[in-house]
Formats: structure tokens, sequence, C-alpha cells
């Protein structure tokens, strides 16, 4: 799934493990709930999330974001 996050909004990922973010262009802001260390994703970097937590993405102010399962 492939779609774009303009500046301000977010996007709620329920129990993401093993879910890859790739960002294609942009910068995404990834936090995951109870960690106390965000991610920021810039164009052509990817990011596995192995835990089972919770996660918000957010743009940077836009991004264009793939998720892959």
């Amino acid at each position: 799934m492939s779609f774009r996050l303009a500046g301000g909004s977010t996007m709620l990922l329920k129990r993401a493990s093993g879910v890859r973010i790739v960002c294609h262009a942009g910068t995404v802001w990834i936090s995951e709930y109870r960690r106390f260390d965000d991610s920021v994703l810039q164009a052509g970097e990817a990011l596995t999330l192995g835990s089972d937590r919770d996660v918000v993405l957010s743009g940077l102010p836009d991004a264009q974001v793939a998720l892959l399962s």
C-alpha cells in the first residue's frame, strides 16, 4: 500500500510487527507507543518494525510512503 502523508496529518498502525515502512519521497516521522526514541526516514530509506506496538506516522512536512508486509 502506497500513499501520500501530508504535513500535519497522521496515520495510526495497530500492532505493526513485521511491517516495512518505505519512504519514497519527503520525510516521515515514526513514533512507536511506549518507546522513547523516534525514527525519521528520508527519501530512499526504510524501516522494518520489530515490535507489536502501535505506531504513529507523520509527514515532515509531506511524505510518499509505502507499507509492506
